[in-house]
């Protein structure tokens, strides 16, 4: 068994470990009462629901289009939406979802754009997503608003201190081209010992460098160069995040219940930035112990294992599903 699907079953087995854990602790027989005294009209909740959950990825492809496009890269809605969905598997697979971001580069570069060009695009994903989780933190903190007391606000403050120098970084890196000029002759005088050695350094640092002039560039035409790319981005963001956390709202009313919006928001952009730690495949298990703690407000004992084995299905195991029919697609074409 390789790394790749080694990884991939540590997730699932998780996963399915943890929920299996609660289904025991609260019982199996509430739990199938539970599912048998859902409203006949669920089934309609929970496509909502996974029509949301796919309506995200389509904002995903539009994001990753409109930045392509603000560096003169030109590639079609479905292109960079199979870049997307291709790199929805190796996310699912790997802790803090990192395993994306390199499928998404890879995929940009098939379509001709230049390494750099492709590398500021997904870390500029990022960016936007920080900015996206800041302004609600910030509306949050300032406003005072109840669903962010004790804890939560503590760690709202934190997520927000680690979010701006996340953007910090990124802006920083904005002038790698520069400093690199500046220790370019320094660099070449020690890749030339390397090479004595036979290491063959030298003969690469152009094509690097290259690569991080081309880096510095498109990360500032993505955040300095265009104003109304920006506010696009941010807007695309927005849409992007509110649809993927209207998924546990659509689902709450399937139950019968009417939560507040801003809450299941506010929960859900500190359950993200949890689960971007990397710890376990997917936040596999550590997902469902948040979900059942945060979530338990809402439902009895019962009705929230319900809900989380439902939602775990829209968020994980669906996002496994189709990553991996989008990979057989590739390779298969």
């Amino acid at each position: 068994m390789n790394l790749r699907s080694g990884s991939k079953f540590l997730g699932i087995a998780v996963s399915a470990v943890t929920l299996l854990i609660f289904i025991f602790v609260y019982g199996p027989e509430n739990l199938l009462r539970t599912f048998s005294t859902l409203p006949s009209d669920f089934y309609i909740f929970f496509l909502a629901a996974l029509a949301l959950h796919v309506v995200s990825f389509l904002f995903w492809g539009l994001r990753i289009k409109l930045l392509s496009r603000t560096n003169g890269y030109k590639i079609s809605f479905f292109k960079s939406f199979i870049a997307v969905m291709t790199s929805l598997f190796a996310a699912s697979i790997t802790p803090g979802y990192v395993g994306g971001e390199p499928v998404r580069i890879k995929k940009l570069i098939d379509y001709g754009e230049p390494a750099g060009t492709a590398t500021a695009i997904a870390l500029g994903e990022r960016g936007f997503d920080s900015i996206f989780f800041v302004g609600v933190f910030a509306f949050a903190i300032l406003t005072g608003l109840e669903t962010l007391s004790g804890d939560l606000r503590i760690l709202a403050m934190i997520g927000t201190v680690l979010l701006v120098l996340f953007l910090s970084f990124l802006l920083v890196s904005m002038g790698a081209s520069s400093l690199m000029n500046r220790l370019k002759s320094w660099i070449e005088r020690v890749a030339r010992r390397f090479d004595r050695k036979g290491k063959k350094y030298e003969e690469s640092l152009p094509k690097v460098f290259e690569h991080i002039e081309i880096y510095a560039s498109s990360t500032k035409k993505i955040f300095l160069h265009h104003p109304g790319a920006l506010i696009i981005g941010v807007l695309v963001t927005s849409l992007l995040w509110i649809s993927d956390f209207m998924v546990p709202t659509a689902l709450l009313i399937g139950f019968g219940v009417m939560p507040n919006l801003l809450d299941i928001i506010f929960i859900q952009i500190i359950l993200v930035l949890i689960s971007l730690i990397p710890v376990t495949p997917g936040s596999a298990g550590i997902m469902e112990v948040l979900m059942i703690a945060t979530f338990s407000v809402f439902l009895p004992h019962g009705g929230i294992v319900a809900f989380v084995i439902i939602w775990r299905f829209i968020t994980f195991y669906f996002n496994l599903i189709v990553g991996s029919l989008s990979l057989h697609y590739l390779v298969t074409k």
